[in-house]
């Protein structure tokens, strides 16, 4: 008997254990989820972490984090590996309190680069990872890592003009900017600051991304440096063919309209010089870009030689994408490659000239779907470097001495992104390794050295974290695990929680379109629900990923515990399909 008590006994206790580790990880009773609370403070998505990155030396890592009562202000701080310890270098509030004042080109230039938040919303690295430069309320802060906290910081410029497009010179020696739409550098050593251009006014801006360039290629500046900080390549754009709209600005308590040179289909776009101007003596050395004034410049780009850069030339009907060798010399250039579509191109950045071979990688859609070529620098094609009925979305790294590549794909699964790595060799295009674990989709940074990356995770169960780990996969550390547990915020909410049911429905050519239901709870089979049908419908975007969900997912939750199903999926013309999927939306918007 006493046998028996005492494993009864035993038996209790370990029931009530687990029952008390079962409240701990999931609320007995859940609190109503509302529109208001979604929108509200603090954020249901948990501590928010974003711009992680890793410092050129790989001592630290360095990232931008929200205030506990504003998930939309944010402060500089950084991790020190060795040391295993955090610390908050900048308090954005310490320098600007209370709401910034943007300029109207701050304004635009955020909207098209999603940058909706407020104090310091980007930062750049000094190549030999001792300072750190940021802009705040249109000037420009050096923060110097090897400084005493109360003397590591350093304001720049202090003028009534905004200061915009903010960046380190390769070797760290001076800060380059845009100021009055004209080109600035700041000799950091001796302080002196240097006009580089001087007609920028009016329609003219020099160093500057125009309109189409930044809402529709993605490209963001006007300016880059060359490795030895010898020169400075730059667009000039004249906007004066371009015809002048209004934009409304719509604010919780005011409106307001702007005049605005707005590109409508079928109007004249800018008129676009590349130029390159020399440090030393200023003088500059417009580039041949073609007889065609009617066409973009997607890209610019030096080769490691720093004598030559590459312009990436696309026809306005965006079907035609020239890649340009010039000399800087002479200003001399010649095409070495062009990519053809019957509907349009896809851009990208993953053009890499390599630094140890006469040899550069280039991104292409033409198997069908996007992957990575090797090429000679006179343009002959060596061969793929990967291949498969899958997207590679973004070239992450080259390890020259190792002889690899480092890649995002969804390579295992449509509505995934894993970190994968190939041989720098065009011998085997369809073998690839994944290094990521974890079904989900993984937002990845790699380090210069190719040795650490920062993984931004997260899945339909697990709320954004960031972690580091090294080339294997292992994790090292979690920079901010956000754990959904009593203290998040969305915990008093998890007991009512529906989760998102995947599926896919297979079209008539045998493709398979993927959909998202969100389902109320306790469905009865034969009844009827009401259905709500949200979609995006492309070009590009896909909705569908095994990821947690955004604010408009919490809504989407709310409708289901109100009775509704949800359903969601990415049709014809939706991204990261290939092209086949993609191509039906081609003059077909809103009918495919």
């Amino acid at each position: 008997m006493r046998s028996r008590h005492r494993f009864s006994h035993r038996l209790g206790w370990n029931l009530f254990g687990v029952a008390c580790l079962a409240a701990s990880l999931f609320p007995l009773y859940a609190e109503e989820l509302t529109v208001e609370r979604i929108y509200g403070e603090p954020n249901l998505t948990g501590t928010t972490l974003r711009s992680a990155r890793l410092s050129p030396d790989g001592s630290r890592v360095s990232y931008l984090k929200a205030k506990p009562d504003d998930s939309q202000r944010f402060d500089l701080w950084e991790y020190d590996i060795a040391g295993k310890q955090d610390r908050l270098l900048v308090d954005s509030d310490s320098l600007v309190p209370g709401q910034e004042i943007l300029s109207d080109e701050e304004k635009a230039r955020r909207e098209r680069k999603r940058l909706f938040a407020s104090g310091i919303v980007e930062y750049f690295w000094a190549e030999d990872g001792k300072s750190l430069l940021f802009p705040l309320n249109g000037d420009l802060y050096l923060y110097d890592l090897d400084s005493t906290p109360d003397r590591a910081l350093r304001r720049l410029t202090q003028t009534e003009i905004f200061e915009t497009d903010p960046r380190f010179s390769p070797g760290g020696n001076f800060v380059s900017f845009i100021r009055a739409q004209d080109l600035f550098v700041i000799n950091l050593e001796s302080g002196e600051e240097r006009q580089l251009t001087a007609d920028g006014e009016g329609p003219i801006k020099n160093g500057m991304a125009e309109f189409v360039a930044q809402e529709e290629m993605d490209r963001f500046t006007g300016y880059w440096w060359s490795e030895d900080e010898s020169a400075i390549a730059f667009t000039r754009v004249d906007e004066s063919p371009v015809p002048v709209e209004q934009r409304y600005e719509i604010l919780a308590d005011s409106f307001r309209v702007f005049d605005q040179r707005y590109p409508a289909a079928g109007t004249e776009n800018v008129r676009i010089q590349v130029g390159v101007v020399t440090l030393a003596n200023g003088k500059i050395q417009w580039i041949d870009i073609g007889m065609n004034p009617d066409i973009y410049i997607a890209r610019v780009k030096w080769l490691p030689d720093n004598r030559r850069i590459a312009i990436q030339r696309e026809s306005r009907d965006q079907k035609r994408l020239d890649l340009l060798i010039a000399e800087v010399r002479n200003g001399s250039s010649k095409v070495v490659l062009t990519e053809r579509s019957d509907h349009w191109i896809n851009l990208n950045d993953d053009l890499r000239f390599l630094e140890k071979t006469d040899r550069f990688i280039w991104g292409s859609e033409r198997s069908g779907f996007k992957h990575l070529y090797l090429y000679r620098n006179d343009g002959k094609l060596l061969g793929p470097l990967t291949g498969g009925d899958w997207v590679l979305f973004k070239m992450q790294g080259v390890d020259e001495e190792k002889g690899q590549i480092y890649f995002t794909a969804n390579k295992d699964s449509v509505l995934e992104t894993h970190l994968y790595r190939a041989d720098l060799a065009p011998d085997d295009p369809g073998k690839a390794e994944r290094i990521t674990a974890g079904a989900g989709i993984h937002g990845i940074l790699l380090s210069d050295d190719s040795r650490f990356y920062i993984d931004a995770f997260s899945s339909p169960d697990i709320p954004p974290r960031v972690s580091l780990h090294s080339i294997d996969g292992k994790r090292i550390v979690f920079l901010n695990e956000n754990r959904l547990d009593g203290t998040h915020p969305f915990y008093p909410y998890l007991a009512d929680r529906t989760g998102p049911e995947f599926g896919a429905i297979q079209a008539g050519d045998g493709q398979d379109i993927y959909y998202r239901l969100y389902k109320p709870a306790n469905l009865e089979a034969g009844k009827k629900y009401p259905v709500i049908i949200d979609v995006y419908g492309g070009p590009r975007a896909q909705r569908l990923r095994r990821s947690w969900p955004s604010r408009n997912g919490y809504w989407h939750q709310i409708m289901a515990r109100k009775g509704y199903v949800v359903f969601s999926l990415d049709n014809r013309g939706s991204g990261n399909r290939g092209v086949a999927f993609e191509k039906p939306l081609y003059r077909q918007m809103g009918k495919v």
